[in-house]
């Protein structure tokens, strides 16, 4: 059986069969493309087949990152990523199982300097490479029938706590709309939120957003016509993604505008039906409130220089993500 391994430089030359292996949408060529064009990153792709079969795939992509970046410590070093170019939970390595362990072997061999695998949905056991946690993904597995099924399944305090933020929606507006009208005050929403978030990684530019392919919507939050939050969702294939918001720090200790636009996130996907809310990977506090549960993600880093490799190896525990303790049983037990 004759192994090949393909490197391309273009997400536009990536093969047509790419696309049945990857299970988010953020691993398909076209959001791989948007990527490329509007954050470019060095991206490069690599594709593993046997006797001309594809069976696994990969992104890599080149920034300069703080290593100790959940520690909060200035800590620059260039890295090389094998993972998706935009913080999304989705790993940047699929396939089958077998062929991605041999493909990222192969990765981790040729790219040189630091490399670092994020988002990987399984430990890698045995490794001699440092691992570690990253940031968990927050899931909430939907089987309401109605966003009113939705409330009555919520134990009292909880029921209670998302009533009451309710009632504070009442002198607001939220509007859905296409990302073109994404525009620079939403940007600038988005640029806070970048500045608080506990694990940094790329700063997306303001293309990028209003550019975003068609299946991407936009919903925008407003007080006396001022605007005081968006987020913007993805619906694929019966998975429906929280992808990225903005929100005004001020106006948010008053009306909870982050906690009603992820509300607004659960109740926009159980109306569609979707089978899988994915609620990405940070603020898992609110998200747990709504009923995520938080799924472990792991990440794996090997320099090419054997004594970096060490220092890297013993200081695998100071680059994990500790995850949030709490986990409280949001629904009743017979919704479950």
């Amino acid at each position: 059986m004759t192994a090949h391994i393909a490197h391309i430089t273009d997400a536009a030359l990536l093969p047509e069969p790419w696309d049945s292996f990857g299970s988010s949408y953020f691993q398909s060529r076209e959001f791989l493309l948007h990527a490329q064009k509007f954050n470019p990153c060095r991206q490069r792709y690599y594709t593993y087949s046997e006797s001309e079969k594809l069976q696994a795939c990969a992104v890599v992509y080149t920034l300069r990152l703080d290593i100790l970046t959940y520690l909060k410590i200035k800590s620059p070093l260039k890295m090389h990523i094998i993972g998706i170019p935009c913080s999304v939970s989705a790993s940047g390595i699929f396939g089958e199982s077998l062929a991605c362990n041999k493909l990222k072997e192969y990765i981790f061999k040729h790219e040189k300097g630091f490399v670092l695998c994020l988002n990987m949905p399984q430990k890698p056991e045995g490794s001699k490479r440092a691992v570690g946690t990253t940031l968990p993904s927050i899931i909430i597995n939907n089987s309401f029938g109605s966003w009113d099924d939705y409330i009555k399944c919520m134990r009292h305090p909880y029921r209670r706590r998302m009533r009451a933020i309710l009632s504070k929606s009442g002198n607001l507006n939220l509007e859905k709309l296409p990302c073109q009208r994404f525009n620079k005050e939403m940007y600038q929403l988005y640029l806070e939120v970048y500045k608080h978030s506990k694990g940094k990684l790329e700063k997306l530019s303001f293309d990028f957003f209003c550019q975003l392919p068609g299946i991407f919507k936009l919903t925008a939050c407003y007080h006396e016509n001022k605007l005081i939050g968006w987020n913007i969702t993805v619906n694929h294939k019966k998975t429906h993604y929280f992808f990225l918001g903005g929100i005004d720090y001020s106006y948010n200790r008053k009306f909870s505008t982050y906690f009603l636009l992820l509300s607004e996130i659960v109740k926009d996907a159980i109306n569609q039906k979707a089978e899988i809310i994915e609620l990405g990977q940070t603020a898992e506090t609110p998200k747990i409130r709504l009923g995520g549960k938080p799924v472990p993600l792991f990440m794996e880093a090997r320099h090419s220089n054997r004594f970096f490799n060490f220092l890297l190896h013993k200081s695998a525990p100071l680059l994990s993500y500790k995850l949030c303790p709490e986990t409280p049983q949001i629904f009743r037990e017979e919704c479950l």
